[in-house]
């Protein structure tokens, strides 16, 4: 439980929200905080604020989800649909964001930024001494790896994807690397972005546990994860394949599906073994009420258990169709954690595009037989899959569903003539569409951040 202290200043962040919406926003600086809010001090201070969960693990932005084509809703739910950004956000329109004043996906995306840069300024008041070494290390680990995070997700809704050969002009996202809100933004080059988050992923892994004391908790194996999925959508996929090895070879234990129940409301239980760091994307009507993709559904085999561990069947009465209930948070929440079975997937993927597909099909292999009914998984040969490289992304694809990384693999998979797709969707009678690296994947930034700070829009 918090101290009082980190009670106090946590309620003096959650007025000034404003900070990581309105960078040098005048009616902030004219706000005066009470005297009586603290900020912390001490190292169990500063791992209280790094243990917040509601922000720092269960708050992720949900805009990458609610792009992507893992799902459709139908007319009167759409319809029926109070808030204008949800409503923006499915059909890709240009205006979204703009519900109110209040942060949004974009605060869901900074204020662990700011809490972790708090962390980071305070830090160096206090002495690293052997009694202390241990926490000092782990809060500092943990506020770099919260901080590189934040900015990667950002970077997933209002950049383009990561192209080597333009990264160094195209704009990225601010930032933030001060606690500071009186230092005014501006939108850093996607280089410079990509660069700050793997430098603090990184020193992140110098610094963190290789068992933390709870998956709520970054770790070292988490760092690797985090650095294996940036690696990855820069498209340097030797790299990713090195740091996801890196990532199994400190946890790699594998959930049987055999063991669970595909008739339970949420059969994946939290806190799985799988689970290396847990965090999720809030539940929203997109998701809950949100019907699995068709051609999607039909790619699972009937003896793939994931068909009915991941989804379930809608009333007629209500539309039909099949929603998801597989998420590995064990609730409507979505999880968008560092898992093993991500972790495989990105080796296999490394090894396919390396050339070493017998390697790539014995991730997978070794992955499948715990997801298909017991004895019925027949294991994949070299000699007879053609195409490794797109066998382990189709198995991508249905492996992490729901987890907020199909809008970045669309980014990333669209520079590629032979993986780019048109996504779609019909509502009300008219098709709506985003072709392969449309400037639509990189969402438009809120309005009221783009009067209060000045930075470009996209």
């Amino acid at each position: 439980m918090m101290s009082n202290k980190i009670y106090k200043f946590s309620v003096l962040l959650i007025l000034l929200l404003g900070i990581t919406l309105c960078y040098g926003c005048e009616k902030f600086l004219d706000a005066k905080p009470d005297k009586a809010l603290q900020v912390p001090t001490t190292l169990a201070d500063m791992e209280a604020l790094m243990d917040y969960a509601d922000d720092m693990n269960n708050a992720s932005p949900a805009a990458q989800e609610n792009c992507s084509d893992d799902y459709y809703l139908l007319d009167n739910t759409w319809n029926g649909l109070t808030s204008l950004t949800r409503k923006n956000l499915y059909i890709w329109e240009r205006d979204v964001f703009n519900d109110g004043p209040g942060p949004g996906d974009w605060g869901s995306a900074y204020i662990p930024a700011y809490r972790a840069n708090i962390v980071l300024e305070k830090l160096p008041g206090i002495d690293r001494t052997p009694a202390n070494a241990g926490q000092y290390d782990r809060v500092k680990g943990a506020s770099l790896f919260f901080r590189s995070r934040a900015f990667w997700e950002a970077l997933q809704i209002w950049a383009k994807a990561y192209d080597a050969s333009s990264a160094s002009s195209d704009p990225g996202v601010p930032l933030r690397v001060g606690p500071d809100f009186n230092v005014v933004s501006v939108r850093s080059s996607i280089q410079d972005c990509y660069q700050q988050v793997i430098s603090d992923l990184r020193s992140a892994v110098r610094l963190l546990p290789v068992s933390p004391q709870h998956v709520m908790r970054p770790s070292r194996p988490a760092a690797y994860g985090m650095l294996a999925r940036v690696s990855l959508g820069m498209g340097d996929y030797g790299q990713a394949g090195l740091y996801a090895d890196s990532c199994l070879q400190l946890t790699g234990n594998l959930v049987d599906y055999n063991t669970l129940s595909p008739s339970a409301a949420f059969p994946i239980p939290r806190f799985n073994a799988e689970v290396v760091f847990n965090s999720s994307m809030p539940a929203t009507t997109n998701s809950i009420s949100g019907r699995v993709d068709s051609a999607l559904y039909q790619s699972y085999s009937e003896n793939d258990l994931r068909k009915k561990i991941y989804f379930k069947a809608f009333a007629v009465s209500s539309g039909g169709g099949m929603g998801f209930k597989g998420s590995y948070y064990g609730a409507n929440n979505l999880f968008n954690g560092i898992a093993v079975d991500e972790m495989m997937l990105i080796r296999a993927e490394s090894y396919a595009r390396g050339g070493k597909n017998l390697s790539a099909l014995a991730d997978l292999n070794a992955l499948l037989v715990k997801r298909y009914m017991t004895g019925s998984y027949v294991a994949y040969t070299v000699s007879g899959v053609p195409d490794v490289l797109g066998l382990v992304l189709k198995e991508r694809r249905k492996e992490l569903v729901f987890r907020g990384l199909r809008w970045p693999d669309l980014k990333r998979l669209n520079r590629e003539s032979r993986f780019a797709v048109t996504i779609k969707r019909v509502l009300n009678g008219v098709v709506y569409s985003v072709p392969p690296n449309d400037k639509r994947y990189a969402i438009c930034i809120p309005n009221t951040v783009i009067a209060q700070s000045g930075i470009p829009q996209n």
